[in-house]
């Protein structure tokens, strides 16, 4: 092994390692009940480059977070583990998810710069869907363009590997970077799609194109003077289709039709549903109006109305009508819940001191919080059956 590559981790002199050995040199409690731990090597990657830091065990305790840190590596474990020789274990389908994902950036990339003149400035290695910030446009067309490139590419199946080189040999060698870190000293590492990219990485990634299995080009948009390009690979891509599958199987069984007849099944279906919400707001003004009337023409005191399917919409359009034909009247309109209980909505309208008296009383009696003003108290209560009553 080359000095260059022994100053290198293990994760990056050998990306294919699942196990190896390393030293834990300390053990730390955490105030979260959690350990630090500080190895002076480890086959776990430590987050950077955009790539998401490795999960696995160290000495058979779990780890959930690797860092880069002065003279070794951080881990994150949930138990204390003893200083000295430990093996550790690289959560292989968490690794490997990264290792493909970030392969496929870098091959996306490639491609997009040397087809289409479209240089990559930022990537996001996601949960669930990594991102590419390309410096230009990049047209539905372009898009499909750059898949079909990139489809190649995988069937062609290129060696991906890597190597650790100085700073003079670097300068020599033509590189897809932004540059080094200002003073950089020691080994630069370089991964490489065989004739097709060479660039300055630390992360891991896969052995061949050919184990990326899928890369699915997503959605494009606006970004900072570019696009934004979403993608995901391999596993993710497959699982991907797996519940698209479910979901078509899903809609088809729904709407009682095949997936072809799906987009204008769902747009009948709208349509409807925007022709009943035109009657029931029609229907809701006619039930307004009535309730309002009926309401002002009570003798009582206090004239109170509760309706279980009532929103606060209902309650303003019936407060309103009572108080058109009767604005001295004290109305305090409920809504919402049920005869055992419930979330609700409250209006309290009529006389100012009155109102905001009566407002408080009800708002505390629901358990809920209001306001107003002007002759207006509303809010929600989390137990309508508990109004009082009012004379």
């Amino acid at each position: 092994m080359s000095p260059l590559a022994a100053s290198l981790l293990s994760c990056q002199r050998d990306p294919q390692a699942r196990t190896g050995q390393s030293t834990v040199l300390s053990c730390t409690a955490r105030e979260d009940g959690r350990y630090d731990l500080l190895l002076d090597d480890s086959v776990l990657y430590p987050e950077g480059g955009g790539q998401p830091p490795d999960h696995g065990t160290v000495a058979g305790v779990a780890v959930v977070d690797t860092q880069k840190a002065p003279g070794g590596v951080a881990c994150v474990a949930l138990g204390a583990v003893a200083p000295g020789p430990a093996e550790v274990v690289v959560d292989w389908a968490r690794r490997f998810d990264h290792m493909q994902q970030h392969t496929a950036q870098h091959l996306v990339t490639a491609v997009a710069q040397d087809r289409l003149s479209l240089a990559t400035v930022g990537f996001h290695l996601g949960e669930d869907v990594s991102t590419i910030d390309l410096d230009g446009p990049l047209s539905d067309e372009d898009r499909a363009r750059l898949q079909a490139w990139v489809d190649a590419e995988v069937r062609a199946d290129r060696a991906v590997t890597h190597r650790a080189v100085s700073v003079e040999e670097y300068g020599a060698l033509d590189v897809r970077s932004r540059g080094l870190p200002d003073g950089h000293e020691g080994a630069v590492r370089l991964v490489g799609i065989e004739g097709l990219d060479l660039n300055t990485c630390g992360g891991t990634h896969v052995a061949r194109l050919s184990q990326l299995q899928l890369v699915h080009l997503g959605r494009t948009e606006r970004h900072k003077g570019g696009s934004r390009l979403h993608f995901i690979a391999g596993g993710r891509a497959l699982a991907a289709l797996d519940e698209a599958r479910d979901r078509t199987q899903a809609l088809s069984e729904a709407l009682t039709c095949g997936p072809a007849e799906h987009v204008d099944a769902v747009h009948r279906l709208l349509d409807g549903a925007k022709a009943g919400a035109r009657r029931e707001k029609a229907l809701l003004g006619e039930l307004a109006e009535l309730l309002g009337a009926t309401l002002a023409r009570d003798p009582a005191a206090v004239r109170a109305l509760h309706r279980d399917e009532a929103d606060m919409a209902l309650l303003t359009r019936i407060a309103a009508v009572a108080q058109a034909a009767d604005p001295d009247g004290r109305y305090v309109l409920t809504g919402g819940g049920s005869v055992g209980g419930g979330e609700g909505v409250f209006l309290v309208v009529g006389p100012e001191a009155w109102v905001a008296e009566a407002g408080a009383r009800l708002a505390e009696a629901v358990g809920g919080r209001g306001g107003g003003r002007g002759g207006r108290f509303q809010g929600k209560g989390r137990d309508m059956a508990a109004r009082p009553g009012w004379t």
